[in-house]
């Protein structure tokens, strides 16, 4: 199942953002997707695979 996690940051916070998720993730990381609002902050969705255990 894929998921998807949503973490809002400044310009100069965006390359500990993704290397936390890069980290975090690991090779369950499909997609980190940025996006600016007009404010100037801006979105990063994380896309991973997540594993269901019954």
């Amino acid at each position: 199942m894929m998921l998807t996690v949503r973490r809002k940051a400044f310009l100069e916070e965006l390359p500990a953002v993704v290397e936390e998720a890069v980290e975090t993730y690991g090779v369950k990381l499909r997609r980190i997707e940025i996006d600016e609002d007009e404010k100037g902050c801006y979105t990063v969705l994380i896309s991973y695979e997540s594993e269901i255990h019954r």
